[in-house]
């Protein structure tokens, strides 16, 4: 494979879905979306922090995202909430295993009970510049943070969890988001090959993706061609999407049964049936129960 850019660099993208988040909870309690206190603390680009500097700047920059990547913006804001509730529901279920798969600038392991052991899983060089945010800021709320650098396309995920103190004879919540999108069909294939070696039945998994056509730049949804130009001007282009079918038939293959799939359109009429923004209806969203091999 040739040299990436997130091989030496942290994750742009995972930067601007931070400041996304963080923008969209600076807005009033009546019109947001989402509320991640913590997500500002990732935000370092001169131009995103500018954004951030007051209300105001920061809807417009949101207003300004949205008009050019319909659905973008509702997919990571409403996705934050979804994960919210699957980490709300492993924890009360008994759980006590949070792996976050591509971690980026996620701040569930911020949030944990202090009953949950959570397991971040990144990039070497993204990883690096999350641990020196989290020590400086957060370092009383990050003892039950394991960290593990990671790269999907090179590195058993198998061996490095486990290595990591991580239990398969436990029930875990599998978290993956943002990370679909960016990896080769092989890699994701492996990856979950990995994890029904890891999980102890009825552990949970929720991933995202998007549509085939984020690949090519085919898809039907004006803002979702933009998107796939974008990420790929960052040099961190998509590589894989599938259907929702498509990705119903992996995950049964893979020893997951889908409890639960939604689209965009479903999403936020789940969360926010009055939302401000798109919601162009090309990235989605599945939890998978880990079965027991027949």
């Amino acid at each position: 494979m040739t040299d990436r850019r997130l091989d030496s660099q942290a994750s742009l993208t995972a930067q601007i879905n931070a400041a996304q988040r963080a923008a969209e909870s600076m807005q009033p309690a009546r019109r947001r979306l989402v509320t991640d206190p913590f997500a500002r603390h990732f935000v370092s680009h001169p131009l995103l922090r500018l954004l951030l500097s007051h209300r105001l700047l920061a809807r417009a920059g949101l207003h300004a995202l949205d008009h050019l990547y319909g659905g973008l913006h509702a997919h990571i804001a409403l996705r934050f909430r979804y994960t919210a509730d699957a980490y709300q529901n492993a924890s009360a279920d008994g759980m006590d295993q949070v792996v976050l798969l591509g971690a980026g600038f996620d701040s569930t392991g911020l949030r944990n009970a202090p009953s949950m052991t959570t397991y971040e899983v990144d990039a070497p060089a993204t990883q690096l510049v999350k641990r020196a945010v989290v020590d400086r800021h957060f370092a009383s709320s990050s003892s039950q943070i394991r960290w593990i650098a990671c790269d999907f396309e090179r590195n058993s995920l198998h061996t490095s969890l486990t290595e990591a103190g991580f239990d398969p004879a436990r029930r875990s919540l599998i978290i993956w988001l943002g990370v679909s999108f960016y990896l080769t069909r092989d890699a994701i294939e492996l990856t979950l090959t990995n994890l029904a070696a890891l999980c102890a039945p009825g552990s949970k998994l929720v991933l995202d993706y998007g549509e085939p056509g984020i690949v090519d730049g085919t898809s039907r949804w004006r803002g979702s061609r933009r998107g796939t130009r974008l990420v790929a001007r960052f040099g961190e282009p998509y590589r894989t999407g599938f259907t929702r079918t498509q990705l119903n038939e992996l995950l049964r293959a893979k020893g997951f049964l889908v409890r639960d799939h939604v689209g965009l359109t479903e999403l936020v009429e789940r969360y926010a049936p009055s939302p401000w923004c798109s919601t162009d209806n090309w990235p989605g969203i599945a939890t998978a129960e880990r079965v027991c091999a027949r």
